[in-house]
């Protein structure tokens, strides 16, 4: 939680560092805003886990997170979790945004490699929770992930507007097409939100590295 919010930016320098220090024997970290390490077994543990996080490698699992202001974008965001269930994917969590804290947000997402994240239109944008999280997602500079989205509206769907732009910024690879929602779930939306849980699932099962700017649909 805390590297991803404090120190997540700075992957590239936090690199540089390791570098530096790689052939030097380390006996003792002393961390600016958290513990002081001292256990041999310990210091590998928290050098490999910078290491890895500052490459933005991450665990098999699923982070969905949403914004929902009616309950309709959250029977969304359940139907696509039961699906990537029900199709192998394992450690999947969901955060209502408006209810988890930004840092427990953000600190999932570093760990796990899937990311959906589901948004109703407000003011012809995004929901304002889910653009913070899209802004602090675009200024730690996250990247490698499995990425869709899916979306809700009732006019002019601004929401599936500001997600697209933001898949197409960011070092991800889009996973099957993003779920649209006009009004309320029917049947052929919950069928598309099946679809997007189950691609996702054989994606993050398949072992292959992350293509960035590649949409793949199965």
């Amino acid at each position: 939680r805390y590297y991803s919010n404090i120190v997540g930016k700075f992957g590239s320098p936090v690199q540089a560092a390791l570098k530096k220090l790689s052939g030097m024997g380390i006996e003792t970290i002393c961390s600016t805003h958290g513990p002081v390490w001292t256990q041999p077994d310990t210091l590998g543990k928290v050098v490999s886990l910078y290491d890895r996080l500052s490459r933005y490698e991450s665990e098999n699992g699923l982070v969905i997170a949403y914004g929902s202001m009616y309950g309709n974008t959250e029977q969304l965001a359940e139907i696509i979790a039961a699906a990537a269930a029900e199709n192998g994917a394992r450690n999947i969590i969901m955060h209502n945004v408006s209810k988890s804290h930004e840092s427990e947000v953000l600190r999932d997402i570093f760990k796990y490699r899937g990311l959906i994240i589901g948004s109703p239109t407000y003011n012809n944008k995004l929901y304002p929770a889910v653009e913070s999280l899209l802004s602090a997602l675009q200024n730690r500079n996250v990247k490698n992930k499995f990425f869709s989205f899916f979306s809700g509206h009732t006019w002019a769907d601004g929401a599936k507007r500001e997600l697209k732009a933001f898949a197409e910024g960011m070092e991800f690879e889009t996973i099957c097409e993003s779920v649209e929602m006009k009004q309320s779930l029917n049947r052929n939306v919950m069928e598309n939100a099946y679809a997007l849980g189950k691609a996702m699932a054989e994606r993050l099962h398949s072992g292959d590295a992350v293509i960035p700017h590649k949409t793949t649909c199965h």
